[in-house]
């Protein structure tokens, strides 16, 4: 295959997982998104299994099961509303689930650790070790900060991953971030931030399938309608920008005085220590971390007030 028609699939394959997580009730099938990308859905069904190692159909409903599997860990939603968050009735949720996870919802929500859990923190513990400190009182729930934040469009790049998502975005960030500070640069807005994080559910996703991101989030409000015009005319083709909706809402807000590296570990687990124990519930399944600058960055945590 030629490379330009590599580039040029790979391409289509980005805008699909995309589609598919702006999706989160399924209602795109096969031919829906061959239709929006197109193409033929014949074409695209093979080469979307090519590229990402599964059929489309399958990634999709994985995706939707495993942001299931996301809230019954960290949020205090019950089956029956993650089940309509996910795009299922109760009932086909809970089959459905059994097939993936090989267990209920209710045992699954009742685990101490996951499989996946242990590997992917292991594996990003040795890829960030040169970037790690004593941060045990920097993640601390007295740092952080109660927010609302508007709905946002996210314009995005999927990191490369390679089946080692973690090691590719400490290598490439640089990278990607240089692209995307030209954009945020001529937009002259300050809020509009430059954030990362990963698409998937940690620690559900399995670490070879995870995969991460680094984008612009831009809000949806008046006074930034200039600001969404002028990426999408400018910028989004040249760049191979993706969107997505980021929901507004509750947040918790932690700065802290480190790169992003050096941040995710000690950020997963001080979210995941403070949703098992119950300092705060997640309303959805994924944080991310604002780009501040070489040595700082902030974390943004979706949270249920109560």
């Amino acid at each position: 295959m030629k490379a330009s028609t590599i580039i040029h699939w790979e391409r289509k394959v980005q805008e699909a997982i995309a589609f598919s997580h702006d999706d989160p009730f399924g209602d795109l099938d096969l031919k829906k998104v061959a239709d929006r990308l197109c193409v033929s859905t014949n074409i695209f069904y093979h080469k979307f299994a090519e590229i990402c190692g599964e059929p489309y159909i399958r990634f999709t409903r994985r995706r939707r099961l495993e942001a299931g599997a996301g809230y019954l860990r960290h949020s205090d939603y019950g089956i029956r509303e993650i089940s309509e968050r996910c795009g299922y009735s109760n009932a086909s949720f809970g089959k459905a689930f059994q097939a993936l996870f090989h267990e209920s919802p209710t045992a699954f929500r009742d685990r101490e650790f996951l499989q996946n859990e242990t590997h992917t923190l292991q594996r990003t513990k040795i890829i960030t070790s040169s970037y790690q400190h004593h941060a045990s009182h920097i993640f601390s729930t007295d740092r952080t900060e109660a927010i609302r934040l508007p709905h946002h469009v996210l314009y995005y790049h999927i990191l490369p991953s390679n089946n080692d998502p973690v090691k590719n975005m400490v290598e490439d960030m640089n990278r990607y971030y240089s692209r995307l500070l030209e954009i945020q640069s001529s937009l002259l807005m300050p809020e509009v931030s430059i954030i990362t994080g990963t698409l998937d559910v940690v620690p559900v996703t399995s670490y070879g399938k995870m995969m991460m991101y680094v984008g612009l989030l831009v809000p949806i409000t008046p006074a930034y309608d200039q600001a969404h015009q002028l990426i999408r005319m400018v910028y989004q083709e040249e760049y191979r920008l993706v969107t997505k909706q980021i929901a507004g809402g509750d947040y918790k807000k932690l700065p802290v005085p480190m790169g992003f590296a050096a941040a995710g570990l000690p950020m997963y687990e001080f979210i995941n220590h403070s949703c098992r124990v119950g300092y705060f519930k997640m309303s959805g399944n994924h944080f991310f971390i604002s780009l501040t600058g070489a040595d700082s960055c902030e974390i943004y945590i979706p949270w249920q007030r109560r």
